[in-house]
């Protein structure tokens, strides 16, 4: 009998299950150092966009499981720049804002960020 998570699917299960707790780890870090700064209650951390920034911050992870990768070199990649990218939201959002209405350039960022993140986690997997 094979190790399990020496196969496909036992790779893309581990890494779809990391995926995930990346993503839920990241999103609630970034949420409570928000609303520790604002003066929000911790109960306030979850609403209905939650999920979708949990799936942001997941799918460069998501992506690496489902391609099968088990090399520990993508991996660190993609969570070094996911907490540079999520460090630099939670930084501009306990800032004061200038602007009226929503920050739609950090959110055009933040919705693109997984693109830049899967790149050189990709990159990373094929360079030596």
């Amino acid at each position: 009998m094979a190790n399990m998570f020496g196969t496909y699917s036992g790779r893309a299960f581990t890494g779809l299950v990391a995926a995930f707790a990346i993503g839920v780890a990241v999103v609630a870090t970034c949420n409570t150092v928000w609303a520790v700064v604002a003066g929000f209650p911790l109960s306030s951390l979850w609403d209905d966009a939650t999920i979708f920034q949990i799936l942001i911050a997941s799918a460069p992870f998501i992506l690496l499981a489902l391609l099968g990768v088990g090399a520990r070199r993508p991996w660190i990649v993609a969570l070094c720049l996911t907490v540079v990218f999520w460090a630099f939201y939670a930084y501009v959002i306990t800032r004061p804002y200038e602007g009226g209405g929503a920050n739609i350039g950090l959110g055009i960022l933040m919705m693109f960020s997984p693109l830049p993140i899967a790149g050189a986690s990709l990159l990373a997997r094929d360079s030596g």
